[in-house]
């Protein structure tokens, strides 16, 4: 119960200068945000080998439906055209 107390009283009275000193020089930790952690993650993946190996798969692959996307519209529109 002591203890609590001591805390309490240590928050409460000033600092002296070397206390206050030492807490000037803390620096607070950096906060992330999840752009700048999604941002790391994408540094961090693309600069290795199998990173570039996986953007070069999910590359083709979004080519391929697309491709496959519009090749349907396109059929689309020439079956109403026709029909």
């Amino acid at each position: 119960m002591d203890t609590a107390y001591d805390n309490i009283q240590k928050e409460a009275l000033p600092l002296s200068d070397g206390e206050a000193s030492a807490q000037k020089d803390e620096t607070p930790p950096a906060t992330n945000t999840l752009n700048s952690d999604f941002s790391e993650a994408y540094k961090a993946i693309s600069s290795s080998p199998w990173g570039a190996r996986l953007g070069g798969f999910f590359g083709s692959v979004v080519k391929q439906v697309n491709a496959v996307k519009y090749g349907l519209a396109s059929a689309r529109k020439l079956t109403r055209c026709i029909g």
